[in-house]
């Protein structure tokens, strides 16, 4: 009950434990020991901590329980605070049953070419008939440089205007497939893209080469067809003969799988899917329509900055009504094309237009720049890109 004070006033009870937050109890060295096995090793759980703390103190030592570290470790900021995963909007691949159903894309390890300098060649196979839709060398600086976004997209579209577009890719998780470094991943602006033409994208869950060893064995293929002992006096001459040797493996080489023959021998109208593409074109074969109907099924988690900005797909939105360090939810409303943000009382705290994925953004230049990168890749000596 409240006590009433010699000046008329009310005050609250004193009775019970003092309010001076975890561990308040414990001695101070006690405490400190805590602290410093924690910072010493942040993968220890409150458990640990405790089993090196009876290991350390003698005997008969009153220490602090499980659920009492847990609560300091909390308070200091020394546990990781949860991150749900979200919901991928993952995109189905079946089983491929014709050409053209689904390609394996993947990019070589980067090998020393003799004249060129370090090649990382970015491979492309049809999963029925075994056609090489495309080996594209990319330059990089050294052996542990990658092929970027704008190099597959260029890859995928020679491929593309050469073959047509297939149904679906299928790729691993490097980062340019599949945003990496959250548990809440958005589709990459290269999945963006693919999905917008109309190709869906699927994500391997076995590591390679056991998912993926049709392109794992096409590296090897054009490894051995293309680089391996070969001079070459510019990356343009080694382009076209990469081409070349492409076609002679899909119309002419036997392929002991396809019955000693050629894919292109075994299944002729292999040759084309039959859903044309071209750069010419790209704008208006984009439908970002394909996109909405993509992210409606995704769920995304983020985290609130101190001036109310969240980041999703390398895109910033502020969030006005919501509150800073908080965790939003997000979805998207596939009627009114936006997205929709909910505090933790799921509560919506803002929306938004989608940034990023207009036809001109998806495409990176303008339908004249496209073209002009066209001409310059099949007529350039050196490589046609910035390193």
């Amino acid at each position: 009950m409240a006590a009433t004070s010699k000046k008329g006033g009310s005050c609250e009870s004193a009775m019970g434990r003092p309010l001076a937050g975890a561990l308040s109890t414990f001695p101070k060295d006690i405490v400190a020991r805590v602290k410093q096995l924690r910072e010493g090793h942040p993968g220890w759980g409150a458990a640990s901590v405790l089993d090196e703390l009876g290991s350390e103190y003698p005997l008969g030592t009153v220490l602090p329980s499980i659920d009492s570290i847990n609560r300091y470790l909390k308070r200091e900021g020394l546990v990781t605070k949860y991150e749900p995963g979200g919901v991928f909007p993952k995109q189905r691949c079946e089983e491929p049953k014709a050409a053209h159903d689904l390609w394996e894309l993947d990019a070589q390890g980067a090998v020393l070419v003799s004249g060129v300098g370090c090649q990382s060649m970015i491979n492309m196979k049809d999963s029925h008939t075994k056609i090489h839709c495309m080996g594209f060398p990319v330059s990089v600086r050294h052996q542990m440089c990658q092929a970027s976004k704008e190099h597959y997209k260029w890859a995928l579209r020679l491929a593309f205007e050469e073959s047509g577009l297939p149904l679906g890719i299928q790729v691993d998780k490097d980062s340019v497939f599949y945003e990496n470094t959250t548990k809440s991943p958005y589709p990459t602006p290269l999945h963006l893209w693919l999905v917008a033409l109309g190709v869906s994208m699927c994500h391997i869950k076995l590591p390679p080469p056991q998912k993926q060893a049709m392109v794992e064995r096409s590296h090897q293929t054009l490894d051995r067809q293309v680089l391996m002992g070969q001079h070459y006096e510019n990356w343009g001459q080694l382009f076209k003969y990469c081409n070349e040797r492409r076609q002679r493996l899909n119309h002419k080489l036997p392929n002991r799988s396809l019955g000693n023959k050629a894919p292109c021998q075994v299944i002729p109208q292999a040759v084309h899917s039959g859903r044309p593409f071209s750069i010419e074109q790209e704008y208006d074969q984009l439908d970002p329509r394909r996109i909405h109907e993509l992210l409606a099924n995704g769920t995304w988690y983020r985290k609130v900055s101190s001036g109310k900005m969240v980041s999703i797909g390398g895109k910033r939105y502020y969030l006005k009504q919501a509150s800073p360090k908080s965790q939003v939810q997000i979805t998207f409303e596939p009627t009114q094309h936006q997205f929709i943000f909910r505090n933790v009382k799921e509560l919506i705290v803002g929306q938004a237009d989608p940034k990023g994925i207009s036809k001109e953004e998806l495409m990176d230049a303008t339908t004249q720049k496209l073209i002009e990168k066209k001409a310059k890749i099949k007529k350039s000596k050196n490589f046609p890109f910035q390193n």
